[in-house]
């Protein structure tokens, strides 16, 4: 089995376009369109700067919903220093990463994004988010649409669904403004109605079989007080032909197979060798389409990248109090009116890490665009872990089944009689040739033999008729004797 750790191929969408037809976007393509301003994956973030003087409060602020935003992050920043650590007793400006999530679902009162979410997918155009700059003046409104990726972390699962359970069909299935072509569905009982027209031929030849039999224990032709001559012959040949023919084909069809199933899902019992392979494959792929359908809900709770982001989104203000907020003191300003500033400290740095990795400062677009990134990675490696990993395995198991359908039609159906007609009509044809000649020097010799008993009663006759003449001879001369005797 391929090694999903070892590759990018996404065989989640492999196995799921295989068994239900529901072809899904490709992976690799899902987040092409969900992108704010400057590119930034899953987020827009704009930065209103809020001034150079002590606020109290300033850090207590952000987080979730805060300000009629998704996620606020407050941050200082040296004015002049936007990419360096500033030396301590640098002024600080105060500034706030406003950030807006894209594909979240629910109203102002929504919880944070889970994967236990259950988004339809759509397009959407913003009224006021622009897409170019830290200051969302620049640029135009912002477009995202979310179809794709719920089509492939969560269409995925409905229709794995349908061919798990009844109706075992993905016919007609449609689900986040995708559908299953009607060329392309897949429909696990119309293995049941292959195997049973298996089950059918092999009924056919049975009753056949039968029925050449009665056929064949007939009189018919030569000898036959009902049948004669040299078609009804060959007829009798067929007959007998397609009775150890048909008897052969009934036990070729019925014969074994490595793996098979008796009963088709829809409750059909099942007896020839093609139709009970055929129901094995059906419960395979019944079986891995639930298999993958467990694996997504055991995965479903990391399903969302919205909530990758936001758990980064946490870890990252949490350790902006490692970076900044326990790293500022406080400074009076000159003049009449000393206004209070915040000032770097010790250790104070201008640095947005997760748990321990740099991203960049929080003042600069391409940080948020790498935390942006690295929520798709994350997600990305966790649907590779889960999904694609349970669908090699599902890829393979099927194709392990459908090698043992195919051994089951691999053999023709083999003649246990092999002659052919014209062989047959051949062969009679010499048979019925050589007893005519058998019939005719029969019918010469019987002649020659009736002619020579002719001959021989002749001959036999004409011995008589000369025995009978000469006895008359005598009789006429002892008689003349007789009167001359008299006469004297």
């Amino acid at each position: 089995m391929p090694d999903p750790s070892m590759n990018n191929d996404d065989y989640w969408k492999k196995a799921v376009d295989m068994l239900t037809g529901y072809v899904l976007p490709d992976r690799k393509t899902l987040f092409d369109d969900l992108k704010g301003n400057d590119g930034i994956p899953l987020m827009h973030v704009r930065m209103p700067h809020k001034g150079s003087d002590y606020q109290p409060g300033f850090v207590s602020g952000g987080g979730w919903r805060y300000d009629n935003t998704d996620y606020v992050i407050p941050f200082y920043n040296a004015p002049k220093s936007w990419a360096s650590d500033p030396e301590p007793g640098t002024v600080l400006d105060r500034w706030w990463a406003y950030i807006t999530i894209l594909g979240t679902i629910g109203g102002d009162d929504r919880k944070p994004p889970s994967g236990y979410d259950n988004p339809g997918g759509n397009e959407n155009t913003s009224e006021y988010l622009k897409d170019k700059g830290r200051y969302n003046k620049d640029g135009e409104y912002i477009k995202w649409n979310t179809r794709p990726l719920a089509q492939y972390a969560h269409g995925s699962a409905a229709a794995l669904n349908k061919i798990a359970y009844p109706p075992y069909t993905s016919r007609g299935f449609s689900d986040r403004g995708l559908s299953v072509d009607d060329s392309a569905y897949v429909d696990l009982l119309s293995f049941t109605e292959v195997g049973r027209a298996f089950d059918r031929a092999v009924k056919f030849f049975e009753d056949g079989a039968r029925r050449m039999k009665e056929w064949d224990g007939k009189e018919i032709g030569e000898g036959s007080d009902k049948w004669s001559g040299t078609g009804a012959s060959l007829f009798k040949h067929l007959v007998h032909k397609l009775v150890r023919n048909y008897e052969g084909y009934t036990e070729q069809l019925r014969g074994g197979s490595s793996h098979a199933v008796d009963v088709s899902l829809d409750g059909y019992a099942l007896s020839s060798k093609p139709a009970r392979a055929l129901a094995y494959a059906q419960s395979v792929i019944r079986q891995e389409a639930e298999n993958l359908y467990m694996a997504w809900l055991a995965w479903r709770a990391d399903s969302s990248p919205q909530a990758w982001l936001y758990g980064l989104l946490q870890q990252a203000h949490l350790e902006l109090f490692d970076n900044q907020y326990d790293h500022v003191d406080l400074k009076t300003g000159s003049g009449r009116i000393g206004r209070m500033h915040t000032v770097a400290a010790a250790g104070f740095r201008q640095m947005i890490t997760i748990e321990g990795k740099e991203y960049g400062p929080p003042s600069d677009l391409s940080t948020w665009k790498a935390i942006g990134e690295e929520a798709v990675r994350r997600w990305d490696h966790s649907a590779q872990e889960w999904l694609s990993t349970a669908g090699a395995q599902a890829i393979e198991r099927i194709n392990e089944a459908m090698r043992d359908v195919v051994k089951a039609f691999d053999g023709k159906l083999s003649d246990r009689d092999k002659q052919s007609l014209s062989e047959i009509a051949t062969k009679e044809q010499a048979d019925n040739e050589r007893k005519k000649s058998e019939k005719e020097r029969e019918d010469i010799r019987k002649q020659n033999e009736e002619e020579i008993r002719k001959n021989d009663e002749a001959r036999k006759q004409a011995e008589k008729d000369r025995e009978d003449a000469r006895r008359q001879n005598e009789e006429d001369r002892r008689e003349a004797k007789r009167e001359q005797e008299l006469a004297r």
